[in-house]
């Protein structure tokens, strides 16, 4: 596995600035990586979203530094044949077995200039590479794929950012970074489902138990059951799966908590004790969906936990487990979402 110790980001007046963003901000947050920017001549570049920004090199300079991942964002001046000055450090660094990362326009630069003929890369579309890069040869090995990492290559499209960081951190192993990885799971195209929400206001029907761990697991198969039948006897519309509510549980088996179980329903009325129905809140949590036995739950709540505490953010106490899908015969196939209220 490539070791990533310095990173160069090649910008240029015009340059499409979200592309490398995502990955430059990972890098620089949650790593010692050393990023640095530089322009053919390490003067002022403005970005295609009008921004100014003052590089920190030259291209000679980057020419003689010790670079182990260089970065070329698109932009118009790409697709237009310009910025032809950094192949020289394009073809030193691959001649050195190190590695560059090129999206959207600058993967027509490197097409029109022979290095895609021979390697699996993508860009915008095909046909789009071929009319922008007229001496492109690598048609046949052109993927439909939003980000491609192919030897020391990567490429990918204009739209595809979090693509084109997955495959930068997945390149160079970073994702074994803890901190770098749960940050990243918040994007979706990441694919591990971590998510920050707030969850709209809900109707909700439940009974509240005061209660310790112990206590808890007897009421496993047979509280919503109770739910579900004083639900359908109270004539409610029941609109979700079932729900537990913690608060203030703070993980120890004999600290006392507040245990709201129910299912949400889509109109509040007036119901007998020792049952409740009322609309809660907006619920604004830190969120994660867990496949699988509940016998491995706890796995998932110390990746939340460690992640949120990692971030600096605060909990609030309250957590919501949502019962997607249920199976006490198959647990693998349970489905359990899990938020984790923040302040």
């Amino acid at each position: 596995m490539k070791t990533l110790r310095n990173c160069y980001v090649f910008l240029f007046n015009e340059y499409s600035d979200w592309e490398p963003a995502l990955t430059m901000y990972g890098l620089g947050c949650f790593t010692d990586i050393n990023v640095v920017t530089f322009s053919l001549n390490g003067q002022p570049v403005t970005s295609g979203g009008k921004v100014p920004v003052q590089p920190q090199a030259s291209l000679a300079q980057a020419m003689t530094a010790d670079i182990d991942l260089l970065i070329l964002p698109g932009g118009a001046p790409m697709e237009q044949g310009g910025n032809t000055e950094v192949l020289p450090l394009v073809k030193q660094l691959l001649a050195q077995n190190k590695t560059v990362a090129a999206i959207c326009g600058a993967t027509a630069l490197l097409a029109q200039h022979g290095f895609l003929d021979q390697i699996s890369h993508t860009s915008n579309h095909p046909e789009v590479l071929k009319m922008l890069a007229p001496a492109y040869k690598g048609a046949a090995f052109y993927k439909s794929a939003p980000a491609v990492a192919a030897d020391n290559i990567i490429t990918a499209s204009g739209t595809a950012m979090v693509d084109f960081a997955q495959a930068i951190y997945t390149h160079f192993n970073l994702l074994e970074n803890e901190k770098l990885n749960f940050w990243f799971q918040f994007f979706p195209a990441a694919g591990a489902g971590t998510e920050m929400q707030t969850v709209l206001p809900l109707h909700f029907f439940y009974r509240r138990y005061q209660t310790n761990f112990a206590g808890m697991l007897p009421l496993v198969r047979t509280a919503i059951k109770e739910i579900y039948q004083q639900a359908i006897g109270l004539d409610l519309e029941i609109c979700g799966g079932a729900q537990w509510h913690y608060i203030n549980f703070d993980g120890n088996p004999e600290t006392v908590f507040t245990l709201d179980i129910g299912l949400p329903v889509t109109a509040v009325k007036a119901v007998p004790a020792p049952y409740h129905c009322e609309t809660l809140p907006g619920f604004k949590c830190v969120s994660m969906q867990h496949n699988g036995s509940w016998d491995q739950l706890a796995d998932t709540y110390t990746k939340l936990i460690t992640g949120i505490q990692m971030l600096g953010i605060q909990m609030n106490g309250h957590t919501r487990e949502q019962y997607l899908r249920y199976d006490f015969e198959q647990p693998s196939q349970n489905i359990t979402n899990v938020q984790i209220g923040v302040a």
